[in-house]
């Protein structure tokens, strides 16, 4: 189905098909995912990260696709809990507003990216792969644990489909503009030039008219920026209650006064208050 937001649109699930006779993971994207008679996959993996984005696909799914059976899957960091608590509550609340949706409870793992082991294989990663260089290690070991924990979770299912509601980066002049409203902010902080360099956004979400689906991984959401994903939220009528309880800043505790609001330090921060807030382009 075509859902659009604003000037940016999507092919919900129903371009799917098309996109696996192009793929050059066609086979393996035949066999590793169990579709029904109109392309539509059975079942699915929804990784929730806690923010809007995951969510927005997780609640669309729920909405428009009853038949699918859903099995929602988030990571509690054992040293930043409070993300893995928002994924529970919007997995809670999506259940609640669709009854009659195919929706299992939600599994929750766990890692802790401060372990030696955890913090050497994400600094391997950065080191070797220029789209993660934006990242800090703690970023990173949680993109490593949520791929690891995915995998073996979908193990445990019959071929299913996992889908990732990664949106892609707002435009340049945006995330530039980003750097000089956290020293505002901040203004008797001394930021260094990679913090200021990572709040202008994760080099690996750019737009470069990426395939939305990779064998067994679909992400929707790929070639849209998170105002597509606010309009999700505004046009269901979704700012009141699901909003609320969504988490996007990567801030520790000692940042938010305890997880109870934005740092204002992170890229996050920034791009969910253009998006939602409307905040000016220039």
């Amino acid at each position: 189905m075509i859902l659009k937001y604003g000037n940016q649109t999507v092919d919900f699930y129903t371009k799917i098909q098309s996109l696996i006779e192009i793929s050059p993971y066609r086979d393996r994207a035949l066999s590793d995912v169990d579709y029904d008679d109109n392309g539509i996959p059975k079942r699915i993996v929804v990784s929730l990260s806690g923010g809007c984005d995951s969510a927005s696909s997780f609640y669309l799914t729920a909405k428009h696709f009853p038949d699918i059976e859903i099995y929602p899957l988030t990571l509690r960091d054992q040293n930043a809990p409070k993300d893995a608590d928002a994924a529970i509550e919007i997995t809670n609340f999506i259940k609640k507003r669709f009854p009659n949706s195919k929706i299992n409870d939600i599994e929750v793992g766990s890692y802790n990216d401060l372990d030696p082991k955890t913090y050497t294989k994400a600094q391997e990663t950065i080191n070797k792969h220029p789209k993660y260089k934006s990242l800090n290690v703690v970023q990173m070991s949680k993109i490593n644990s949520i791929d690891e924990q995915n995998t073996a979770f979908m193990k445990m299912i019959d071929r299913p489909l996992r889908v990732d509601g990664m949106t892609a980066n707002p435009p340049v002049n945006v995330r530039m503009a980003f750097a000089d409203r956290m020293l505002k902010h901040h203004p008797t902080r001394n930021f260094g030039p990679f913090e200021v360099d990572r709040v202008q956004g994760e080099i690996r979400r750019d737009v470069h008219d990426k395939p939305e689906l990779k064998y067994n991984v679909y992400q929707p959401f790929v070639n849209v920026n998170k105002r597509f994903v606010a309009g999700v939220f505004k046009e269901n009528n979704l700012m009141d209650d699901l909003y609320p309880i969504t988490r996007s800043c990567v801030g520790g505790s000692w940042q938010t006064k305890g997880f109870t609001e934005w740092c204002w330090q992170c890229f996050w921060c920034y791009e969910k208050d253009w998006a939602f807030n409307e905040v000016s382009d220039s």
